[in-house]
């Protein structure tokens, strides 16, 4: 059996250690990416990572380790 890195999905939580490319809405702030452990909680619709919160709309999974 192969091991792949996958997302886990519980009750419409997310949660996954890797890369996520934050798009901020303000057009002066580049996209930049950011490594770390990820949880998104579908009560908020934010993803969280990194001691911060990051609404999911301008979120992108890049990698997953």
């Amino acid at each position: 059996m192969e091991n792949e890195n996958k997302m886990i999905i519980v009750d419409g939580y997310k949660a996954f250690r890797g890369t996520m490319r934050i798009s901020p809405k303000n057009p002066a702030v580049p996209p930049y990416e950011k490594t770390c452990d990820w949880l998104y909680k579908p009560d908020s619709g934010c993803w969280y990572g990194g001691g911060r919160s990051f609404p999911a709309q301008v979120c992108e999974v890049v990698s997953i380790a």
